[in-house]
């Protein structure tokens, strides 16, 4: 430890920390986010293989509703119509005057004209050049409103909601991490033994940060629910491992060491509680790897990788900058404003038998509510939300109804079977329209070979037919999850290769996949972290007992949105689960390896006491500075699965820290015959 600690290696170390830095913090900049959590759906889902197939034939193309005001006839619109389709990135737009003669306007079916226009409203149907999750939309509908800027102009559609949500994501891990460091640092100071110590810990694990985001450059994307939460959320996981060095570094200190010897005692004695707690964090992390639905491997490899930086960082630099600021440090040192719960442990003791009953019905009452707990399983909440996008939905909806589009893509063309499927899926309940060929044109009275290329083309391509059902189904709810059943059985009846694309499909193939992955999550995380537990404790019920804990209070906390019938995202939730268990089950881990050291030289009632005493403090400014972190993002992010996140990770972190610190150790405590060390 002398050598790693002599300057000329802490010159370099440091040099080569910095230059690793910069060039993660240049690398950050070109991370691509993904939109689009239909793409982590499986390879042979309907709605990857229907996409891959749709772009190939048809294109990408982004379709929007464009709803203008104050329109006082067709020559308006009609001009209006005109300014839209001089818009660059705009492939073509629709209006009244592509479905009948606008001669005829005056004396045309009030239902087809009501599709398009009343009461001064002209609805446009506008056909982008890009995709809907493709960056290149958004200047196009930025366009599209200056050409109209003189009048009201409302949007709706997919390319509209992405278009708002990366600006939000974007906007959001700037806003969570301007509102989670102040914390950070106020916590760090009130809690800390010198006022240099949050100096420490923040460039510690900020060098660690830097590096994981630079290092996210070298994945294909990153979704934008992993790039919104994921600094915020290593900084408050990982933040304990600082701690867990600081103070073994003090006690050693306090017990007459130089300060070479106390940091090399404080790097020994607490490399198996930061190992340990890295490693479950990591395990909890990666067990969601094991999901179909991609986004598991896409936040389970980023959240473990950078646990594992932090580890790194904590382990390595540390030391060196305790070596190089031990002077400050303790000239600086104070008392510690937090006070230790090692007065609580004589009450735990002797409340020992009612507390561990009380850990009982609170994990079977949370067990029990947990399986009622309702969700969505789309990523947003659709008009509830009260954003730009969700507000000219629910305008445009007010006027002209709702149009839902499912993009049914068949695999040959044959226009008798299609007139047949047709008619059918006009009669579902929720089916306002079917936009098809043979919708479009009569093709007894006109034969396809006398139509213009383009209209055909539109529909058939390749092989294939494309035709759109648009429903009056908005929001995410039984009616979206029927309709779509009723669909995929209509369609059934005719073809037998087919492909139902769409929010609606995608949504009911993400409810699908994500509910087969919850058992594969929950098993996998609990497996990995119970083998980590027992390689580092050396003993087959300690695990199992920190476990027990844990998972008691992920029950209560899913088990709040049953009792108060509460929807969230489910995505939110399956990564909550392996989330609060791999993060949490450190303060576990921190008090159980206390408790064994205390044992040794302590009866088990002062084992409690010493071990409450001794990690209580780094226990809740982690849980504290982690509830931050939830609660930040579920109070500032515009998007409802962020949001979501937040609130479990929030509310999950302060259970766990008040499970760990109260049930734990009269749990210790009554089983001591079989956790004390041998």
């Amino acid at each position: 430890m002398r050598g790693w600690l002599a300057k000329r290696t802490r010159i370099i170390v440091f040099s080569v920390m910095a230059a690793l830095v910069v060039a993660a913090g240049v690398l950050s900049l070109r991370v691509e986010a993904n939109y689009d959590l239909t793409t982590y759906l499986p390879d042979d889902s309907m709605t990857a293989e229907g996409v891959a197939l749709l772009r190939e034939s048809f294109g990408n193309h982004a379709v929007i509703d464009v709803m203008v005001s104050d329109v006082p006839d067709a020559a308006d619109a009609l001009a209006i119509k005109a300014l839209i389709e001089s818009v660059e990135g705009v492939l073509a737009v629709e209006w009244l005057d592509d479905v009948i003669d606008i001669a005829d306007f005056p004396t045309a079916d009030p239902m087809v004209v009501a599709a398009y226009y009343r009461e001064g409203y002209a609805r446009f149907t506008v056909v982008l050049a890009y995709g809907s999750y493709d960056v290149e939309a958004a200047p196009v509908m930025d366009a599209i409103r200056e050409v109209l800027e003189d009048r009201d102009v409302a949007m709706r559609g997919e390319a509209v909601d992405n278009a708002e949500e990366r600006q939000i994501a974007e906007d959001a891990v700037v806003m969570l991490m301007a509102i989670v460091l102040p914390i950070c640092v106020v916590i760090l100071f009130i809690a800390s033994r010198s006022w240099l110590e949050p100096v420490l810990v923040l460039l510690v694990l900020g060098a660690a940060v830097v590096l994981n985001m630079g290092t996210n450059a070298f994945l294909p994307e990153v979704s934008f629910i992993t790039l919104t939460l994921a600094a915020a959320l290593q900084l408050a996981i990982s933040l304990d491992y600082s701690l867990f060095m600081l103070h073994r570094y003090y006690e050693h200190r306090d017990d007459g060491d130089d300060v070479i010897k106390a940091i090399g005692h404080a790097w020994k004695n607490a490399f198996p509680a930061i190992l340990a707690s890295a490693l479950t964090t990591i395990a909890g992390f990666l067990a969601l790897l094991f999901m179909r639905y991609g986004i598991g491997m896409d936040i389970g490899v980023v959240l473990a990788k950078g646990i594992a930086f932090s580890f790194l960082s904590v382990m390595v630099l540390m030391p060196l900058l305790i070596a190089s600021m031990h002077t400050r440090l303790e000239k600086w040192r104070h008392r510690a404003l937090v006070f230790h719960l090692g007065g609580l442990g004589k009450h735990i003791v002797k409340l020992r038998y009612p507390l561990t009953a009380a850990l009982v019905v609170l994990a079977g009452v949370g067990f029990f509510f947990q399986q009622r707990a309702p969700f969505y399983f789309g990523t947003s909440r659709g008009e509830e939300s009260d954003t730009v996008a969700a507000v000219e939905a629910k305008k445009i909806r007010t006027v002209f109804g709702v149009n839902q589009p499912v993009v049914v893509l068949l695999d040959e063309v044959d226009n008798e079977r299609e007139i047949a499927l047709v008619s059918e899926l006009i009669q579902l309940d929720h089916v306002v329209h079917v936009d098809a060929l043979v919708t479009r044109v009569d093709l007894d009275l006109v034969p396809k070979e006398a139509l213009p290329m383009e209209l055909v083309m539109e529909f058939e391509r390749d092989g294939l037919a494309r035709l759109v059902v648009l429903t009056s189904v908005v929001e995410e709810n039984d009616a979206m999850f029927d309709v779509h059943a009723a669909i995929d059985e209509t369609v059934a009846a005719h073809y037998d290769t087919y492909y139902l694309l769409g929010r609606i499909p995608g949504t009911a193939e993400i409810r699908e996949t994500v509910l087969a992955d919850t058992p594969i999550v929950m098993l996998a995380s609990v497996g990995a972290i119970a083998f980590v537990l027992m390689v580092v404790f050396r003993n087959l019920l300690v695990p199992w007992l920190l476990l027990l804990v844990i998972q008691a209070a992920i029950w209560v906390n899913i088990g709040v949105l049953g009792v108060f019938e509460t929807r969230v995202v489910y995505i939110g939730y399956l990564v909550v689960l392996a989330l609060q268990l791999g993060a949490t089950i450190d303060y576990a881990v921190l008090l159980m390896t206390r408790y064994r050291d205390m044992r040794r030289t302590h009866d088990a009632g002062g084992a409690v006491r010493e071990a409450l005493k001794r990690s209580s403090v780094p226990i809740m400014i982690s849980g504290l500075v982690l509830a931050s972190a939830g609660f930040a993002a579920a109070a500032t992010s515009g998007l409802s699965v962020i949001a979501d996140i937040g609130l479990l990770i929030g509310r999950g972190a302060l259970l766990s820290l008040a499970f760990v610190l109260i049930f734990l150790p009269a749990l210790c405590h009554l089983v001591d015959r079989v956790v004390k060390p041998r």
